[in-house]
């Protein structure tokens, strides 16, 4: 017996000659309302063969099963289906596999997750990069270089604070690309892991949606599996009516 009579709020009820029902989970035993539990009928065909296999005491194909015990057993399938294809799965792979069978979504925003968990020295890395590798800065940097030239080469033979062969230029270009390889491998590093984060959450979001497409042509497959059934019993039906109905008209 999986429905029972609640004690409680018997004389509310009793006014419109019924109580409320309770039904019981066949496979954890828990008591829920109507629209808590789901009828082990409606429960699809594999997942409940694989219910059937790992719990052959309680699970009958009758009754109910509570939707914690449904997503868990879900899980379990669809965990289970991917070793007998792939073999042993990573953690990644059990990970989607899990979210797939409880129906849980695992897209992201990856880009502002990333943002949000920028160092200030990252941000400025990005910026130093950003302004490095943009044409303002080329321009500008050969702007500034052509006035120095120009300033230091306006009169030879006049004494300059960087005469030719202009060493101070010299040494502050130097110096300026030593600071700026390393600023800008570390925007490089920073970009790559980006990246490498943003590979493995198209992975995972590739493989849920391969297990979905699946379970989708198993829905399907199932639905269309009932529907022929239910067709062949109307069609037996009929013929046992016309069967019935032939010699009623022979006899006229």
């Amino acid at each position: 017996m999986d429905e029972v009579r609640k004690g409680g709020g018997v004389a509310g009820e009793a006014g419109r000659g019924r109580l409320p029902v309770e039904r019981r989970c066949g496979l954890c035993g828990g008591v829920g309302r109507r629209g808590e539990l789901v009828r082990a009928e409606s429960v699809r065909h594999q997942v409940a063969l694989h219910i059937a296999q790992h719990h052959p005491e309680r699970w009958t194909g009758n009754g109910h099963v509570c939707r914690r015990c449904l997503n868990q057993e879900r899980a379990h399938y669809v965990v289970e289906r991917l070793e007998q294809e792939k073999g042993a799965l990573t953690a990644v792979e059990a990970e989607v596999a899990g979210k797939a069978g409880r129906h849980l979504t695992i897209a992201a925003d990856i880009e502002r997750q990333f943002a949000r968990s920028a160092t200030a020295g990252q941000r400025a890395a990005d910026s130093v990069a950003r302004l490095g590798g943009s044409w303002g800065f080329v321009l500008g940097f050969v702007a500034l270089i052509g006035a120095w030239v120009a300033a230091n080469s306006a009169a030879l033979a006049r004494p300059s604070f960087d005469p030719y062969p202009y060493i101070l230029l010299n040494l502050i270009l130097s110096c300026l690309a030593a600071l700026q390889a390393p600023i800008i491998m570390m925007a490089q590093n920073r970009q790559a892991a980006r990246d490498r984060l943003q590979a493995d959450h198209d992975y995972r979001v590739n493989l849920k949606s391969e297990i979905e497409i699946a379970s989708l042509h198993e829905k399907v497959d199932h639905v269309l599996h009932a529907q022929w059934e239910r067709m062949v019993d109307l069609q037996q039906i009929q013929i046992d009516l016309l069967s019935e109905l032939a010699p009623v008209r022979g006899g006229r």
